[in-house]
């Protein structure tokens, strides 16, 4: 299952700007949302056991690459939503593997690539 969703904004970036908590929580339930429906929409009938998450990142076109671990952690909301939507804790979820694409997208975009580990043999 692929699950595409928009560069997460900089409230939720670990080294992003520090806002009035009020302002991070509904940024945080927005992305939520937009996962959670985002992996509906894409889901198959069965909600896999253990989850694979891979993840691309594919940066905006001006300034760095984002780092691999910031990227986890700003996408907190997308994997709680991934995981309500799965109905699987998110505890289930291995570290996922992150590749900084080449690629610039304008406003950038992050590809959740999904896999069930029954899919991948590893039942």
């Amino acid at each position: 299952m692929i699950v595409d969703l928009p560069f997460p904004h900089k409230i939720l970036w670990p080294n992003g700007p520090q806002a009035n908590r009020g302002w991070r929580a509904a940024e945080v339930k927005k992305h939520r949302q937009w996962a959670h429906d985002a992996t509906r929409a894409e889901r198959s009938t069965t909600a896999p056991i253990r989850p694979v998450i891979a993840l691309t990142v594919y940066p905006k076109p001006r300034g760095p690459a984002p780092d691999k671990d910031n990227t986890i952690a700003a996408c907190k909301a997308y994997f709680d939503g991934i995981a309500d939507a799965l109905k699987v804790n998110d505890r289930r979820f291995d570290a996922p593997h992150v590749t900084i694409s080449e690629q610039r997208v304008q406003g950038g975009r992050i590809t959740f690539h999904i896999t069930d580990t029954r899919e991948m043999g590893m039942d």
